[in-house]
């Protein structure tokens, strides 16, 4: 519960631990509940006492999973849960017949994704029993009851225990009301939800889901306790006058804590200003000072219900010492309150560092000793210690952020680059190495901004060395090993049902997969018609299938041979659905199938999608390189297609010869396509003829030779000079 909220130091002195512990077990019992249990048992037990003496003792002798009783706790010992096991209670109380309250004291120490539960109603026979209390996977306290979710708004404080209280108001329902869920953290009301219990006339469960079989507890449960009317309104007549919430709490920080919380309102000051210290204590100090350096001076006069507060207005800067003696000894915390010293950006970030024109990226700053903070470019003044903003860029933007207090002003900047506007139907692209950063973290950043960012699995990395002909440059590939590693598009699930979609990338591979079925691209479940992968046939020397679990198609050009291929599968719904109707294309020309399956297309999007693996079958990772990935959600033409995989050259004269018979050969590079010749004999600007306008470069060609049979023959010493044109 030690949660200081700036530069805090603490030194614990030597605690004078009691054998027995009657504050908080003689209120717990006074109360009456229907089980208590306190796991004081020493190691090897094989019976839990119920505390509560009604005798529903647990029993012990084969326990499940690693659970350890006979652990130190908040009060005498704990049971400590290692995410395996779960105690089975002899409780029977049905939740839906009346008031009850679940109270426990808990340390969480790590968490799973469903979260963690401390307590559970069993089923048996009589309903869904799902009644409980969780701390969920985002460390949230929260409570489960009549199929809903309450949330507490606290979360379990790191590495010490907290206090947990519900309550459950049955009575509400007379008047018509739905029952009333009250949550009470460390003594405090929380939440409040408005739902109705289920029926269950099973046991009560410690430690995990009521079936005992997942959401296990990780950390240490102390002092467990089950009643059949709610501690806040113990005679249920609806004034909470005699709530024993705080009674409760109270005697706990009696048993378990000296000092537990000391703070200053500000970490800093300058000379003249003043700030407030305060401080949460245990109920039965004895003694508590604050001590400036100058000697203690006595505050436990001026501490009321647990609270204090003292103003203070230091010179210099100056450590403060809490310092108090109670039930379990005599504890000190200290604070330090900076004074006349320099602003400190000890951070300024952003969420992203490329973002697509009209997206949008995240500010987040920490600063020390700031009076005053702002940022430039329209975001203003902002919180003086730390938080942040979100911005949205319409052109790339360097962000200044400015500390500010009466030694002067500190700045950082941040800055922020906007990618050009993707082409039309391009969801994604993933150029691989381009943006900023890529290269030496564990990301693949695509043109699209954060929806289409992928996550490394494994090991992928950049390979600077082997880049692939990409049109118009690459710097890098992304190198991937078969040995499971890929990379996880987390927030995109793919394009669903049989909607137009274009997946285009290069691809490098050895010749020989480690797998067999290696998937470039993938996403979808595996049921028939929903899977969609596109991957390699074959282990040696394979060509491209896209198969939708049911049925594939496979190409025929030979793609993983150790060299780069351009590799492009379309659907397009207006030729067909079906994985018979998949059209692929391999370096910019057609690539006829193979093998013709006709599974309709009907992709499901609840996986994301994933490069270098199948995102449902194991051991399908992909071995080799891929570089320039690209998804439309429309179907390409073949034009569209060859734009993508021909190396955009220069228009460049090599060299012109004369032949025999008077006629010139001119021989030309560029790019595949058509062009037209010219000559002049003056270089005016009017003064060049057009020889032919039909010289045409084709597909995987990059030279031509064209002739002038009109011109050259006809000159009588005079110099020819000429053009190559892209053709009108």
């Amino acid at each position: 519960m030690k949660n200081p909220i700036f530069s805090i130091s603490s030194t614990i002195g030597l605690l004078a631990i009691s054998a027995s512990w009657a504050d908080y077990p003689g209120v717990v019992t006074a109360d009456g509940p229907l089980a208590y249990y306190r796991f004081e048992e020493a190691v090897g037990a094989t019976t839990l006492v119920d505390s509560s003496g009604n005798g529903l003792n647990i029993d012990y002798s084969a326990p499940i999973g690693s659970t350890q009783i006979g652990e130190s706790g908040a009060i005498g010992l704990a049971a400590a849960f290692n995410a395996d096991g779960s105690l089975l209670t002899p409780l029977v109380l049905d939740p839906s017949v009346g008031d009850f309250s679940m109270e426990a004291i808990i340390r969480v120490d790590s968490l799973g994704a469903a979260g963690t539960v401390v307590l559970a109603n069993q089923d048996g026979t009589a309903g869904l029993g799902r009644s409980n209390l969780v701390v969920n996977g985002n460390r949230a306290i929260t409570t489960y009851i009549g199929g809903a979710t309450v949330l507490s708004g606290r979360t379990a404080t790191d590495g010490v225990f907290d206090h947990l209280l519900v309550t459950y108001d049955q009575s509400a329902v007379v008047g018509g009301v739905d029952p009333t869920i009250r949550i009470f953290v460390n003594g405090e009301e929380t939440a409040t939800g408005f739902f109705v219990a289920e029926p269950a006339n099973g046991g009560w469960v410690i430690g995990s889901h009521k079936s005992q079989a997942s959401q296990f507890f990780s950390g240490l449960i102390d002092e467990v306790a089950i009643y059949d009317k709610r501690l806040d309104d113990p005679n249920g007549d609806g004034d909470v006058s005699d709530s024993r919430v705080s009674v409760h709490f109270k005697e706990y920080l009696a048993d378990s804590e000296t000092l537990v919380n000391f703070a200053s309102d500000v970490p800093y000051l300058e000379s003249g200003q003043s700030g407030e210290l305060s401080w949460f204590v245990s109920p039965a100090l004895t003694s508590l000072t604050i001590d400036d350096g100058s000697g203690p001076v006595d505050v436990l006069t001026q501490t009321t219900d647990c609270n204090g507060a003292l103003s203070v207005s230091p010179t210099s800067t100056t450590t403060y010492t809490l310092e108090g003696t109670g039930p379990i000894g005599t504890e000190r915390l200290m604070v330090t309150v900076l004074v006349d010293e320099a602003a400190v950006v000890n951070s300024f970030t952003s969420s992203f560092n490329l973002v697509p024109v009209g997206g949008s990226t995240t500010l987040s700053w920490d600063v020390t000793n700031g009076i005053t903070v702002s940022i430039d470019n329209g975001v203003g003044a902002v919180d003086a210690m730390s938080g942040s903003v979100d911005v949205t860029l319409e052109e790339s933007t360097t962000f200044t952020l400015t500390a500010t207090n009466s030694q002067g002003d500190v700045t950082e900047e941040v800055m922020v680059g906007v990618l050009a506007a993707l082409e039309p139907g391009l969801l994604s692209h993933w150029k691989v190495g381009e943006a900023a950063g890529e290269v030496d973290g564990a990301f693949l950043i695509s043109e699209s901004g954060e929806d289409f960012l992928g996550t490394f699995s494994g090991a992928p990395i950049f390979d600077t060395g082997d880049p692939a002909p990409v049109p118009g440059g690459s710097t890098a590939s992304l190198s991937l090993d078969g040995a499971n590693s890929w990379v996880d598009v987390l927030d995109y699930n793919g394009i669903g049902g049989s909607e137009a979609r274009t997946l285009a990338f290069w691809f490098k591979g050895p010749g020989a997969q480690m797998n067999n079925y290696a998937t470039l691209i993938g996403w979808g479940p595996g049921s028939t018609g929903n899977r969609f992968d596109t991957r390699i046939q074959g282990q040696s020397g394979g060509f491209i299938r896209t198969e939708v679990a049911g049925s594939g198609s496979n190409g025929t050009a030979i793609i993983d041979d150790g060299e780069w291929h351009h590799c492009a599968m379309v659907v397009d719904p207006t030729v067909g659905t079906t994985v018979g109707d998949i059209q692929f294309y391999i370096d910019g020309v057609a690539d006829p199938l193979s093998a013709i399956g006709g599974t309709p297309i009907d992709s499901g999007t609840n996986l994301n999608l994933r490069i270098g693996a199948s995102r449902t079958i194991g051991g399908r990772s992909l071995t080799g390189k891929l570089d320039d990935i690209r998804l439309y959600n429309i179907a390409l033409t073949s034009e569209q297609i060859l734009a993508l995989s021909e190396l955009s050259q220069e228009i460049v004269i090599n060299g012109v010869e004369v032949l025999s018979n008077g006629n010139a050969e001119i021989t030309f590079s560029a790019s595949p396509g058509n062009y037209a010749l010219f000559y002049s004999l003056d270089l005016t600007a009017d003064g060049w003829l057009e020889v032919s306008d039909s010289e045409t470069i084709s597909a995987g060609e990059s030279m031509k030779v064209s002739t002038d049979n009109e011109a050259a023959p006809n000159s009588q010493n005079t110099t020819i000079f000429y053009q190559i044109r892209q053709a009108e």
